[in-house]
């Protein structure tokens, strides 16, 4: 049982050095956690969306409250205290996202009084990692996106957001908000696309960069292009790319029913490492 560090408070600058290096011990399964907790450390405002449990200098567990809820390295008593913690507040994320087994745990707390909102399940979420050598690519043009070609890759990106996560990215401000992010995704050299004529037929964004982990998302071919070997070439290529561009690990997670896209990446030369679980609002 905890002591004095028994309660879920907000991160604050005191235990950052420890939470960071808490994050850090497994940079595959928390990068999406772990890059925004390093980007509200730079804007100031950890306690905003971050909370910890355990002494400063030796967190128990991490706790993303943000559009994400997320246990990032959290023991199992740490799991049960964040648990109790969010589950009478409001709602504020749209998913509860993680590693699966942190994931089922912390549900447990939250299912009584959030399960009626939930949208979808999706506990078996595959999170691959790129092999050391991938696969030789014939080659099919994929490059970084140019700041000039938003008004090109932002359909691309809004037809991907539809199929992925089942609503529409124009609703409530018209798209601004979400061209605004694949704009900055494209500003900072992490949108890689390949364009046939005019149109973009395969897009993949650096969604996420945490220690030397980069995780992709928004993976998307066009439907004219699919089942042509497109999407597993460029796989490949990307794999290349990102690690010449920003770090040596890529990852990426899958929804485990989603075979084609397994086949793809598998081909592509990524193995499983890891399972995490996503439950949608």
């Amino acid at each position: 049982m905890f002591r004095r560090g028994a309660k879920v408070r907000p991160l604050r600058h005191t235990a950052w050095d420890a939470s960071l290096a808490l994050a850090r011990r497994d940079p595959l399964v928390n990068a999406l956690g772990g890059a925004r907790l390093v980007e509200m450390a730079r804007a100031g405002a950890l306690g905003r969306e971050f909370q910890i449990t355990g002494e400063d200098h030796a967190p128990r567990g991490i706790l993303w409250d943000g559009v994400n809820l997320s246990p990032l390295s959290a023991s199992a008593d740490a799991i049960d205290h964040f648990g109790r913690y969010a589950a009478p507040r409001p709602r504020r994320a749209s998913s509860v996202v993680g590693e699966r087994r942190a994931v089922e745990q912390l549900w447990t707390h939250l299912e009584p009084l959030w399960s009626g909102e939930v949208r979808e399940y999706r506990w078996s979420q595959p999170l691959l990692l790129a092999d050391a050598h991938v696969p030789a690519s014939g080659g099919v043009g994929l490059r970084p996106a140019r700041p000039t070609e938003v008004e090109q890759v932002f359909p691309a990106a809004v037809a991907m957001f539809r199929e992925e996560v089942g609503v529409d990215p124009l609703r409530g401000d018209g798209g601004r908000g979400y061209r605004g992010r694949v704009a900055e995704l494209i500003r900072q050299g992490r949108t890689y696309v390949v364009i046939d004529g005019d149109q973009v037929v395969f897009k993949a964004d650096v969604g996420a960069l945490f220690a030397d982990v980069a995780q992709i998302h928004g993976v998307w071919v066009a439907p004219s292009h699919r089942s042509r070997g497109l999407g597993r070439a460029a796989m490949a290529e990307l794999v290349t790319l990102v690690r010449r561009d920003h770090v040596p690990q890529v990852s990426l997670y899958v929804n485990d029913f989603n075979e084609p896209a397994r086949r793809a990446y598998a081909a592509a030369g990524f193995h499983q490492a890891a399972e995490l679980s996503t439950i949608l609002f």
